[in-house]
């Protein structure tokens, strides 16, 4: 029974990640045929602000040069942590799809 219950997970996470994998080719049908990519740094007082700041500043030099992008996705990596967790630095890829 348990062996049944453990297909069936990795079945349903194989669904999903193929169906993550084509998105983008779904994205592309509409219009959105030119890949954009940009890496920022972003800092902020708490973990959840660093991220943010990081995510933000990576979509918007994507839209500075893509004007109408899908959503994407963001890779975003720690880069610094102060000792006392006042100060979160992050640094974060953003990667979509745009129309020219």
């Amino acid at each position: 029974m348990r062996n049944v219950t453990l297909l069936r997970r990795f079945g349903l996470v194989s669904a999903l990640a193929v169906g993550l994998a084509t998105a983008p080719a779904a994205a592309h049908a509409d219009g959105y045929d030119t890949p954009r990519s940009a890496t920022a740094v972003g800092a902020g007082n708490t973990y959840a602000e660093g991220i943010a700041a990081a995510e933000r500043r990576a979509r918007q030099a994507v839209l500075a040069v893509g004007h109408d992008c899908t959503p994407g996705t963001y890779y975003t990596s720690g880069v610094y942590s102060s000792p006392g967790g006042g100060t979160w630095v992050f640094q974060s890829t953003h990667e979509a799809m745009c129309v020219d």
